[in-house]
């Protein structure tokens, strides 16, 4: 069994309450709920936010819209995804993000085939737009990275502390040439980010979601849209290399 687990909190405080934030008349992580519905080798989706009372209208829009959700730690990222899918006992956990509405689906596919074929404990690429990435993480392991945590608030820079080839097995998977387009940025975390995403939907989005090279194509063609974000400044491992080590 395969559960994703979709992380979103409403503490952000460069563009407050990103994930509420309505596109195409739809709250921004309900778009990537419905991307990640359509990976075929997803089993469930679950919603993991926390007991914090400002995370409420999360647990709101998922009753509504008959979503399952789980409200749990609010430091430690790791414990929240390990309590919301225990009693389901997953082989494997999708990880993906609520600012992320313009996920790759098909990339899901993609990784949890190669994850699987590979035996890895953490599968991700390098090669898509940040934004449409996602992380396949072997559940087991995520299990027992869990009991030896000293510093669970380092968990909220779980990616950077998953991503550590020398200390168990990391797959970077590598796409085809017409996905390759690691300069792109379609995450949503400031307004010029949501600036782009939006003339994406705008364009593009006809009710379902829209196929991953129909959005890259059109960034490819409209590269005014892509410099509104180009100049925002990633966040790498170096960044937070004393949180995690």
């Amino acid at each position: 069994m395969i559960i994703a687990c979709l992380q979103v909190r409403l503490k952000s405080k460069r563009l407050p309450n990103k994930a509420l934030i309505k596109i195409k008349n739809k709250p921004l992580f309900l778009h990537v709920v419905q991307r990640i519905k359509c990976a075929k080798k997803i089993d469930k989706v679950i919603v993991c936010t926390s007991k914090h009372k400002q995370d409420i209208p999360i647990i709101n829009l998922c009753k509504i819209n008959n979503i399952e959700y789980y409200a749990g730690d609010e430091d430690n990222v790791i414990k929240r995804f390990v309590d919301a899918v225990s009693k389901y006992k997953p082989n494997h956990i999708l990880r993906a993000t609520g600012e992320n509405p313009c996920l790759s689906f098909e990339f899901i596919d993609i990784a949890i085939k190669e994850h699987i074929k590979n035996r890895s404990k953490y599968t991700t690429t390098d090669d898509l737009p940040r934004g449409m990435r996602s992380e396949v993480i072997d559940f087991n392991f995520l299990q027992n990275l869990h009991a030896k945590l000293v510093e669970p608030k380092m968990t909220e820079y779980m990616t950077w502390y998953l991503d550590r080839p020398k200390k168990w097995k990391v797959l970077k998977v590598k796409m085809p040439q017409k996905f390759k387009r690691k300069k792109y940025r379609l995450t949503v975390d400031t307004e010029s980010d949501l600036k782009v995403v939006k003339k994406v939907y705008n364009q593009l989005y006809k009710g379902l979601p829209i196929e991953s090279l129909k959005i890259i194509n059109f960034l490819d063609k409209n590269k005014k849209v892509v410099m509104l974000n180009n100049k925002i400044k990633h966040r790498l491992l170096n960044d937070f290399k004393n949180v995690v080590d």
